[in-house]
């Protein structure tokens, strides 16, 4: 599980970070020191998180390392999500993409455009799936709360940097948009990279309107993920049998009882 505060920082950066894909050991030993040092001081900059010059400069040459990918760096820690995520019960899949800016007059070496793709306005993103526990509903009919959900951890973050259209090039037409690779295929690789939902467990997908994407949901369904998306476009329905429409979304929904 997830570090809580009663959980010593040491045990829980071993637990999660030891099993990091690093091509050293000593990078591996260095990641589960800082990992500590975050886990005792939430929140706190680097400077601030060791009391020695070295360890300052040691975690800022880890980071800079190639080893330090998201894949390398999370592995243990994602093992230790998708096991707990096999037990028996409910876990909601929560997936969003973060925008990072690092904006200024300076082009900066590997990253693109970000936002409206407005001069100076460079970064890069991250799409991230942090699995939670879904506890049943309390029995007492009197209770008008919720049981908090528990927070387990990251199943799986990938980034990726936007590549600038070329001044001159024209606009792709739709079908050639459709036949490459696009930013929205993240949500389906991000189920895939997850793998599918065991026997007995129940996986549901949750997103923002942006996840609202045909192709997202059919890989779902391939993968057993259930799927609690906010829509976005208002799309048509299909008799089951006879193939033909039967309304549309927005429609339906509106004249459904709560």
């Amino acid at each position: 599980m997830s570090f809580c505060a009663s959980q010593e920082p040491h045990l829980w950066a071993e637990q999660h970070f030891s099993g990091a894909e690093m091509s050293d050991v000593r990078r591996t030993d260095r990641l589960v020191a800082i990992a500590e040092a975050m886990a005792a001081t939430p929140g706190g900059s680097i400077p601030t998180l060791f009391a020695h010059p070295y360890a300052i400069k040691a975690a800022y040459n880890l980071f800079k390392h190639p080893d330090a990918t998201p894949d390398n760096v999370q592995a243990g820690h994602r093992d230790l999500v998708l096991s707990e995520m096999h037990t028996p019960g409910v876990s909601l899949l929560l997936e969003d993409t973060t925008e990072l800016s690092f904006s200024g007059r300076k082009p900066v070496p590997g990253l693109g455009p970000i936002g409206n793709g407005a001069a100076g306005l460079q970064g890069f993103f991250v799409h991230s799936v942090l699995g939670v526990r879904w506890s049943a509903p309390p029995s007492d009919a009197q209770s008008s709360r919720r049981p908090a959900v528990g927070v387990v951890g990251l199943c799986d973050q990938h980034y990726y940097v936007r590549k600038p259209r070329a001044q001159g090039t024209p606009r792709e037409s739709s079908q050639a948009r459709k036949d490459r690779e696009r930013e929205s295929h993240k949500w389906e690789h991000a189920g895939q990279r997850i793998g599918p939902a065991p026997e007995g467990v129940r996986w549901s997908r949750v997103g923002e309107r942006e996840a609202d994407i045909y192709e997202h949901r059919r890989s779902g369904q391939v993968l057993g993920h259930g799927f609690v998306i906010r829509a976005a476009k208002d799309r048509a329905f299909c008799h089951p049998q006879t193939g033909e429409r039967a309304g549309r979304l927005f429609e339906v929904v509106r004249r459904t009882a709560p």
